[in-house]
């Protein structure tokens, strides 16, 4: 499910993310460079890149059917648990991005 649009401008993302329950405008930043093994690659924003208030964070990812992609979590005191979603290039589209979100299938217990 598409729940955000995005572009892509001078090594940042900025779009909106839009849910039933959310409506943020949403800057995707590079994140500081750091030796940590899991650290992330980019920063997410509510707001824009000079004045946002840190929401999440994005890790580059590659997959067979997606290509390049960024996977982010986005958490807020308000959330029961993180919202995880991924970022991808729109099919066809240079500069147009989507942000895909899909609810985590529960295992059968047999």
């Amino acid at each position: 499910m598409i729940i955000g649009t995005f572009g892509f401008d001078q090594s940042r993302y900025s779009g909106r993310l839009s849910t039933l329950g959310l409506d943020a405008q949403i800057t995707i930043v590079p994140a500081q460079l750091d030796s940590s093994e899991n650290a992330p690659d980019w920063k997410v924003l509510n707001g824009s890149a000079d004045t946002g208030t840190e929401i999440g964070a994005g890790w580059n990812r590659s997959g067979k059917r997606a290509g390049n992609y960024i996977a982010l979590q986005i958490d807020d005191p308000g959330f029961v648990q993180p919202l995880r979603a991924i970022l991808v290039q729109a099919g066809g589209s240079d500069d147009g991005w989507h942000l895909l979100w899909s609810r985590s299938k529960t295992r059968d217990p047999r």
